[in-house]
């Protein structure tokens, strides 16, 4: 369960730091050519950038013992309102 929390974070720190003054700018220049449907999941929108993260994730690493569709359903989501959180805690930090 502390993979979840550690990849949603990895996973949204690397969108919010595509933002222009900071150092993955140059990695959101390179995916804002993209159309929206891959441009989301490659970086462009922090949800769907860690929802795509945590799925890889838990499919190469976490299916040893086998596949669960709910769990692996329960990994994303959760990886999905953590960067939601995590979002929400930055504009706070922001203001």
């Amino acid at each position: 369960m502390l993979d979840v929390v550690k990849i949603s974070l990895i996973a949204y720190m690397f969108v919010y730091l595509g933002q222009p003054e900071y150092i993955f700018c140059w990695y959101q220049k390179l995916i804002d050519r993209l159309p929206d449907w891959l441009w989301k999941p490659l970086g462009g929108c922090y949800k769907c950038f860690a929802g795509q993260c945590m799925f890889w994730y838990y499919i190469i690493f976490l299916t040893g013992e086998g596949y669960d569709f709910f769990e692996h359903l329960f990994y994303v989501s959760a990886a999905i309102v953590l960067a939601s959180i995590y979002d929400k805690l930055m504009t706070y930090l922001d203001e």
